[in-house]
């Protein structure tokens, strides 16, 4: 007989814990926080705000589920999710936003399904350092920084919606601080082509690197950056654009070994009466086009063609891919 009780005591508790550890409760946003210790599926409702003292961490595999057409995280405080134990942290349905007083985020191994993922704050524009590896998102989702300062370094992510990281001036006077890198979003996994591949717009940054990416979607913008590393990388957009919208803007732009593809590649820039903004592409391919002439006829718009300010430089134009970024699939 007591063995009997022992045992249903057994069961009961199993079945306890596992219903406990099933549910869907609120996401925790009140107090600091090991997230995967309260269960394994979290539900967000309207808009809920991780207060800036607040730190939240998450180290294994759990659900996050939007409940409603707006369901929103402002991050104020300092959120780390990270499934370090195997499989991945899926947002579905859920924006994220980073607001003016957040100062580090970091997002690993984490999916965005469904309408949702990273947008800026309606507070103003963050000044966090923000740190995303090995993300996905589908097509309905985007990512989007807006920052004055602080930094982003983005490592082996998937993208299938836009992405926009755009730098806004601190007043009339400063510009933006905000510093940018990109590495290593390409390839292929199981069959699936991994990339930048809903578009890509890059904007006022002061510094920034993409390097070994694969950049793909309606169309990629570079526009007013101070400076530019852009290396190694499958650019294969309809359209491409360099922009500057103040005469000489292009000094800090270096363009190397990276394989374009793109249907249209455009540089932008003020005409003026007796100078020309030069930009250099070193050690690139042209889908095969050798020929600055024919660059210019099947692909390439700058002075030489349109009204235009800049004028691209060929240095050593590769008649073969560099393939460092993924081949055309």
């Amino acid at each position: 007989m007591r063995l009997l009780v022992s045992i249903l005591s057994c069961v009961l508790l199993v079945s306890v814990l596992g219903s406990r550890a099933s549910a869907q409760v609120p996401f925790p946003v009140d107090q600091n926080q090991r997230i995967e210790e309260l269960g394994d599926t979290f539900v967000v409702k309207g808009r809920m705000r991780v207060p800036r003292r607040v730190s939240l961490e998450c180290l294994r595999a759990i659900k996050i589920k939007g409940d409603g057409p707006d369901a929103t995280l402002e991050i104020s405080g300092n959120l780390k999710m990270r499934a370090a134990t195997g499989g991945e942290i899926e947002f579905r349905d859920v924006w994220v936003e980073v607001t003016p007083e957040c100062r580090e985020i970091t997002l690993a191994n984490c999916v965005f399904r469904g309408r949702g993922g990273v947008r800026p704050s309606p507070d103003g524009p963050s000044d966090a350092d923000i740190f995303f590896e090995k993300n996905e998102t589908e097509r309905n989702s985007s990512v989007t920084i807006e920052a004055t300062g602080g930094s982003i370094l983005m490592d082996g992510c998937n993208l299938g919606g836009p992405l926009v990281l755009r730098g806004i001036p601190r007043s009339e006077t400063v510009k933006s601080g905000f510093t940018v890198a990109v590495y290593g979003s390409s390839g292929k996994e199981q069959n699936r082509i991994k990339g930048l591949l809903g578009g890509v717009t890059i904007e006022g940054i002061k510094d920034g690197t993409i390097r070994t990416c694969d950049l793909a979607g309606p169309e990629v913008l570079f526009i007013d950056n101070r400076k530019l590393t852009f290396d190694g990388n499958n650019v294969r957009p309809r359209r491409a654009e360099f922009r500057n919208t103040t005469a000489g803007g292009f000094g800090g732009l270096k363009i190397t070994k990276t394989d374009f593809r793109a249907d249209k590649l455009v540089l932008s820039s003020p005409a003026q009466a007796e100078k020309t903004d030069r930009l250099t592409f070193d050690s690139c391919f042209f889908r095969g086009l050798e020929d600055p002439g024919t660059i210019r006829k099947e692909m390439l718009e700058d002075s030489e063609n349109s009204q235009s300010g800049a004028l691209a430089v060929f240095k050593d134009v590769r008649a073969q891919p560099h393939g460092l970024a993924g081949l055309e699939d």
